[in-house]
């Protein structure tokens, strides 16, 4: 749920920063990129281009602008992201998030988020979770509409039983104000949890796979490399062997080149100037292929790689 402001920084900066090498490239072609291509440089088309004037740029001189611009970024790095942001300790995120819990969802959801297609993939993969499901980073509740209960206490066609686990109070209170509006059978329990996921989930739950669901959305980011991937193990561990599922929404590194590039450049910065420590480019998909006994089960891109969607299942 940590997604907020940082990766917005992100996304706005670098569309900003697209967007006119996009438009220069559809002006000047006699044929467009189709929509999912249109960060891409056209493989079969020359260097030189075609101006208004009908005079042909040389290839030298693209080189040379080229050079100049990369030269130019590197130096922009060096001046605004001079160190790896650190993430923030268990304690900072409980002060923090506890201060603007009421003006939260303001930040993280909204047209914002639906624009960027995060809405939609919350229904789509929360439609999976069943049976005893646990989501860690609970943060305002903005899941908790999204979720399809069980049509009878033994049914496994929905959630029988809901564990919500938050590190902040302040967060969790909205959460449980918006439960009560839900309309939530009655055999089907809800709990709330204070603590940290990177390192109480095993002492709470166990290791034998208590949980048919483990569900986070945009926690990971906030938890620094390391910190996410004592979560994925935690997470791991509390989840049933083959039937269960881990689902995930995360921030990741775009599968665009130039986005993804911005983004190197730049994450480490968002996350310090108002993103609460949440670094927005980090491989989520390769963390999660090196923990042991975790396998992706399906991966879905969207807003062009920024955020992902990983269907995990123990093995």
């Amino acid at each position: 749920m940590w997604w907020s402001i940082g990766a917005r920084y992100t996304c706005t900066c670098a569309l900003l920063f697209v967007s006119p090498l996009k438009t220069k490239q559809e002006h000047t072609s006699t044929t467009r990129c189709s929509a999912d291509r249109s960060n891409e440089l056209p493989k079969d088309r020359p260097l030189a281009q075609v101006t208004d004037k009908g005079h042909h740029h040389s290839s030298h001189s693209r080189r040379k602008f080229v050079k100049n611009a990369a030269a130019s970024l590197v130096v922009y790095q060096a001046i605004i992201s001079p160190a790896p942001a650190n993430a923030i300790s268990s304690i900072e995120a409980e002060t923090s998030y506890n201060k603007y819990a009421a003006n939260y969802d303001a930040l993280d959801g909204g047209s914002v988020a639906d624009s960027l297609g995060i809405e939609e993939a919350r229904t789509k993969m929360l439609q999976f979770a069943k049976g005893r499901v646990l989501e860690i980073g609970t943060g305002t509740g903005l899941n908790l509409g999204k979720y399809k209960f069980a049509s009878s206490p033994a049914a496994m066609d929905g959630v029988t039983s809901l564990t919500l686990l938050d590190i902040s109070e302040g967060m969790m209170s909205e959460a449980k104000a918006k439960l009560i509006l839900l309309n939530v059978p009655e055999y089907v329990q809800v709990e709330f949890v204070k603590a940290d996921a990177t390192a109480d989930l095993v002492n709470l739950f166990g290791t034998d796979g208590y949980f048919d669901t483990v569900v986070d959305t945009f926690s990971l980011c906030v938890m620094g490399n390391n910190g996410a991937k004592r979560c994925l193990e935690q997470m791991t561990n509390v989840v049933k062997k083959d039937s269960g599922r881990l689902l995930l929404i995360e921030n990741t590194r775009s599968s665009s080149p130039a986005l993804g590039f911005y983004q190197d450049l730049t994450s480490d910065t968002a996350a310090k100037m108002g993103g609460k420590g949440c670094v927005s480019n980090q491989n989520v998909g390769g963390f999660i292929r090196n923990i042991d006994g975790l396998e992706i089960v399906s991966e879905d891109l969207f807003a062009a790689g920024l955020f992902r969607s990983f269907v995990c299942k123990r093995i």
